[in-house]
C-alpha cells in the first residue's frame, strides 16, 4: 500500500499536482520494561532527517503549526496522547488523527498544517528534512494561497533541470538515496575500487546484457581505452559519423588513429549504414557507430559488415543508456562499446565518470590494465596504460540512479510521444523519426527549424522562459580543429544540414506535463505567427 502511495505521489507532482500526505507505520516493541520506538533512515526513506523538535505542555483547546514550507517535508509523530493534524493544499483538505506512537504523518510540501485537539498530556515529536530556514516559511494563509495559484507560466522551463534530481521538495528525487550513497562510500574507507565499483560493475553489465562492464574516469576514456583494447592505433583508420560530439573523433585521434568520416541518416541524425562499405580501405580497422540522441544505429547490417572485412565494432553508447535494438540493449551489440555518465546523461553520476561494456573476457582484462596504469600487477607494467578510474563516490550514486532508469526511460518515452503527437504537421518543423526495431529513450529531443529561423524560433522560446539547447552547431568536419584537414571526395550535406538546422526542446523525466504543454504551446504560437507573417 505504501508503495502504491509513493507513486501516486511522484506521478501527481509530475503532472504538476501536489504530493499527497500518508501514514507511515513506525516500529514500537513493547514489554514489560516499556516501548521502545525506532525511527530510522530506513523507515524514512522520502528524506534524510536534519531536525527534530517536539511540543508538550499543550493545553487542550490549543492549536499549533498554521504553515506552510515550500521546500521542507516532515514526519510527525504523537508520542503521548493524540493529536489532529489538519492538512490542505489550497484546493482539497485532509485530516489525520494520530493517537499512537506506531503512527506518524509524512507532510510533503506545500501543504498548509494546523495542530489541534490534543489530549491531555500529548507530546508530538517532529523529524525535518532541513535544519530551520525562515525563507522556507509561509505563515499567511491568503500568501500561501496566492503561492498554491501562482502563475506556473511565469516560471522557466529549464532545458535540463539537474536540480530536480536532488531536491528534497520534488518528487522523483533521488537526493536522499544519492546522500546515502555517498555516506556509504566514504565511510567504507575505501576509496579507490572497491566494493562501491565492482558492485556497479557489475550491476550495469547485467542490465546492458553482457559480461563484463568497467567503470572509467569518463566517457573520452572510454572510447580511447575501448579503441585500445582492440589495438586501434597509429595508421589504422576508424569509421565514425560525421554528426556527433566531438569526443568521438577525439578519441580517435589520441590513439594515433585516423578518423574517417561518414554521412548521417537526415530523419534520424544517426550514421547512414548504407553509406559505409564504401568508405571501407585496406587500412580501416573499426567502424564507431554513435547512438545518437539515445536511439541506437541500425546495428544488424554494420555487424555483417565488419564481420565480412574482418573489422572491430564499437558502440559509441554514451547517449543512449537503456536504449535497445531489436531484443538487445545498447553496449551488447558490438565487440565493445562505451559510456558516458556525464551529469545530463540518461543515467548521469555527479560529475564524470564512464564505462566499458564487452562481452569477452580478454578484451575486458585488457582494458582493466590499460586504465590502471597498463598494470594488471602492482608495480608490474605490461603496457603503456593511463589513470582511469570510476571513482566509488559516483559508482555508489551511478548504482542508486540505476535502479531508477528503465522508470525514467519510460517517463522520457511519454514526454517525447506528447511532442511528437501534438507537434505532428507543425509547418517548417522536422520532427525526429523513430525507427521501429528500435526503443528509443530521448536523450535530446531534437527538431529542424526547416526555414533557416532556428535563431528565431529559439528566441521566441527564450523570451517566453524556455530553454533550449543546440544538438551540435558544427559536424566533425566543420570544428576549427579540423580547419585543412583534407576528406577526400566525402560529402557530408546530411551532418551540416542536420547542424545549420536541429534545435533541442525540454525533455527530462522531472519535467512536468504541464511544462511540456508550455513548450508546445510557444511552438505552436510561433509558428502561426511566422505564417502570419508569410515566412518572413
Amino acid at each position: 500500500m505504501l508503495g502504491e502511495l509513493q507513486k501516486k505521489a511522484q506521478e501527481l507532482a509530475r503532472r504538476g499536482g501536489a504530493e499527497v500526505p500518508f501514514v507511515r507505520n513506525i516500529l514500537v516493541i513493547q514489554n514489560e520494561q516499556g516501548s521502545l520506538g525506532i525511527v530510522d533512515e530506513e523507515s524514512v526513506p522520502e528524506f534524510n532527517i536534519r531536525r527534530f523538535y517536539f511540543l508538550t505542555n499543550l493545553p487542550l483547546a490549543a492549536s499549533r503549526g498554521a504553515h506552510a514550507h515550500k521546500k521542507l517535508r516532515q514526519l510527525l509523530i504523537c508520542l503521548q496522547g493524540a493529536v489532529t493534524v489538519e492538512l490542505s493544499n489550497g484546493s482539497r483538505t485532509e485530516v489525520f488523527r494520530l493517537a499512537k506512537p506506531e503512527q506518524a504523518l509524512v507532510i510533503p510540501p506545500g501543504w498548509w498544517r494546523v495542530l489541534r485537539d490534543f489530549d491531555l498530556h500529548s507530546v508530538v515529536g517532529v523529524l525535518a528534512s532541513e535544519t530551520y530556514d525562515e525563507s522556507d516559511y509561509i505563515r499567511d494563509w491568503d500568501e500561501f494561497l496566492a503561492w498554491t495559484r501562482r502563475d506556473d507560466d511565469a516560471r522557466s522551463v529549464p532545458f535540463s533541470p539537474l536540480t530536480r534530481h536532488v531536491a528534497a521538495g520534488d518528487a522523483g528525487s533521488i537526493g536522499v538515496a544519492a546522500e546515502r550513497a555517498a555516506q556509504r562510500a566514504i565511510r567504507s574507507g575505501q576509496y579507490i575500487g572497491g566494493e562501491e565499483v565492482s558492485s556497479f560493475e557489475s550491476a550495469f553489465a547485467s542490465y546492458c546484457g553482457v559480461d563484463h562492464a568497467i567503470g572509467v574516469a569518463n566517457g573520452l576514456e572510454a572510447l580511447e581505452l575501448a579503441l585500445m583494447a582492440t589495438k586501434v592505433g597509429p595508421g589504422d583508420e576508424v569509421i565514425m559519423p560525421a554528426h556527433t560530439f566531438i569526443a568521438t573523433a577525439f578519441a580517435v585521434e589520441r590513439v594515433g588513429a585516423t578518423p574517417v568520416l561518414v554521412d548521417v541518416d537526415l530523419e534520424t541524425s544517426l550514421l547512414d549504414v548504407d553509406k559505409v562499405a564504401a568508405a571501407i580501405t585496406h587500412r580501416t580497422k573499426a567502424i564507431m557507430p554513435v547512438h545518437l540522441y539515445g536511439q541506437i544505429v541500425d546495428m544488424e547490417p554494420l555487424r555483417s559488415l565488419a564481420e565480412s572485412h574482418g573489422l572491430v565494432l564499437i558502440e559509441d553508447a554514451a547517449q543512449a543508456h537503456g536504449a535497445s535494438y531489436r531484443g538487445r540493449r545498447a553496449g551488447s551489440l558490438g565487440t565493445i562499446a562505451a559510456f558516458s555518465f556525464y551529469p545530463t546523461k540518461n543515467l548521469g553520476a555527479f560529475g564524470d565518470a564512464g564505462a566499458i561494456t564487452t562481452s569477452d573476457p580478454a578484451l575486458a582484462q585488457r582494458v582493466r590494465e590499460l586504465a590502471n596504469y597498463g598494470s594488471a600487477k602492482r608495480y608490474e607494467h605490461t603496457s603503456i596504460g593511463m589513470n582511469s578510474r570510476l571513482d566509488p563516490i559516483q559508482a555508489a550514486f551511478l548504482k542508486e540512479k540505476l535502479l531508477h532508469l528503465d522508470a525514467f526511460n519510460e517517463r522520457r518515452r511519454d514526454l517525447a510521444a506528447r511532442y511528437l503527437s501534438a507537434l505532428a504537421g507543425t509547418p517548417q518543423l522536422a520532427l525526429p523519426k523513430v525507427r521501429q526495431d528500435a526503443s528509443h529513450v530521448w536523450h535530446v529531443f531534437q527538431v529542424r527549424v526547416l526555414d533557416g529561423k532556428r535563431s528565431a524560433l529559439q528566441k521566441f522560446l527564450t523570451d517566453r522562459n524556455i530553454g533550449t539547447n543546440i544538438h551540435y552547431p558544427a559536424a566533425v568536419h566543420e570544428q576549427p580543429c579540423y580547419s585543412g584537414r583534407d576528406w577526400g571526395m566525402q560529402e557530408f550535406a546530411n551532418a551540416s544540414q542536420i547542424c545549420r538546422e536541429t534545435l533541442s526542446l525540454p525533455l527530462d523525466p522531472l519535467h512536468t506535463d504541464h511544462e511540456i504543454d508550455r513548450v508546445i504551446s510557444a511552438v505552436k504560437e510561433y509558428g502561426r505567427v511566422h505564417a502570419s507573417r508569410g515566412g518572413e
